[in-house]
């Protein structure tokens, strides 16, 4: 494999396109990726790179380019989502201004993961720019709502889709993640009968029966703790929220609860909800009229094999760019088993930025960090399509 580095025009221009990127904000909540998405998609349009947007929602558009090789061949997608969380308080900067300061560009997604997007879309330029000879097919993916619930990545796949690997852009130091945990979220709801509380003789209150499902939610807890992947560690479940009833002197008619569940490989969505059921099933409560439970979110876990040929090859290329390869694991949740599980495509999580720089003040990338993801972008996608 030959490692094609940038030049110091070529390092400039991705300094500027990610700055570019930051500066136009795609917050979620609301959701407003249209401004970036119209962006990306006019700077690889006027590169001849065949580009199209499409309305996940109106105007929140996935962007989806392709560059197809001289032959047939294997099909290699490229995926960064295009939407960043809230600014929040405290900033030093102003979050969409881009600040270069010293080695590092800081805003609002410049390691989640507009810096992903910005490498993957310069080695996708860079192929094209220079005409470099490869088989198969190329594909960018960036699409909307990572942040939320996937409906850019949902719509995508809906529209059916096949490839040999696929990439995913997130933040992890340029280390090469095989594995992540996945998540279930669940809404437990009680229901009571509102009344006046010095009139009611028989309260049928919310929240005592709220009380009484408590405990055996603990002690799933406790059982899903003992849950074991030999990369991942124990699977985990947590009551996060809580909140019930209308006012101090009228019995409440409703208390709801939030529990996360963090996914092993291999487990579903069924397994999950059953179990949760079957916890709940022997405290003389009925589901409907007492209780619901509504799992709202399910995204399983992602693994692939450490020999895997695409881990492989990525090892190969990083080491070539940085000179320390290293598999690990990703420790938050992402697009990969999308690819993964849903389409039985191998996939890598391998990006620039810290992941420790997600979602908080202050997020920065550090340059070099930037351009090392965009050789190595290139080198991997040119070796795997060779």
């Amino acid at each position: 494999m030959t490692i094609k580095q940038l030049t110091a025009d070529e390092r400039q221009e991705l300094v500027t396109l990610l700055c570019s990127l930051i500066q136009h904000p795609s917050e979620n909540p609301p959701g407003n990726e249209n401004a970036v998405a119209h962006f990306i998609a006019d700077v690889l349009q006027k590169e001849g790179i065949e580009t199209e947007l499409q309305d996940v929602v109106p105007a929140r558009p996935n962007v989806i380019a392709r560059i197809k090789g001289q032959q047939p061949g294997k099909h290699v997608i490229l995926n960064g989502h295009t939407d960043v969380v809230p600014c929040g308080e405290g900033w030093s900067v102003e979050p969409f201004a881009a600040v270069i300061e010293d080695d590092r560009i800081i805003g609002r997604g410049a390691a989640d993961m507009k810096s992903g997007v910005a490498a993957m879309m310069f080695a996708a330029i860079l192929i094209q720019r220079h005409g470099y000879a490869f088989n198969g097919e190329l594909t960018l993916l960036f699409n909307v709502d990572e942040e939320r619930v996937n409906l850019g990545m949902e719509h995508f796949l809906a529209q059916g889709v096949e490839a040999d690997y696929a990439i995913i852009g997130e933040p992890t130091s340029l280390e090469i993640c095989i594995a992540h945990k996945g998540v279930s979220r669940t809404r437990l709801t009680t229901f009571g009968t509102a009344g006046h509380a010095a009139k009611v003789r028989e309260p049928d209150s919310a929240i005592d029966k709220m009380a009484r499902l408590l405990p055996e939610l603990v002690q799933e807890c406790q059982r899903v703790k003992q849950k074991q992947h030999d990369l991942l560690g124990n699977a985990s479940m947590l009551v996060t929220t809580i909140s019930g009833g209308s006012a101090p002197n009228i019995v409440p008619a409703s208390c709801h609860i939030e529990i996360d569940r963090r996914v092993l490989p291999g487990e579903t969505r069924h397994d999950i909800n059953s179990s949760l059921s079957t916890a709940l099933s022997g405290v003389g409560l009925q589901t409907d009229r007492d209780y619901s439970l509504e799992n709202y979110l399910f995204i399983p876990a992602s693994a692939i094999d450490e020999n895997h040929p695409l881990v492989e090859r990525a090892c190969e290329a990083v080491n070539q760019v940085t000179g320390s390869a290293k598999k690990t694991i990703f420790e938050a949740t992402c697009e990969a088993p999308f690819f993964s599980v849903g389409q039985h495509i191998p996939t890598i999580i391998m990006g620039p930025g810290d992941l420790a720089q997600a979602h908080v003040k202050d997020e920065f990338v550090r340059i070099e960090e930037l351009h090392q993801a965009a050789e190595i972008y290139l080198s991997l996608t040119l070796d795997l399509l060779k």
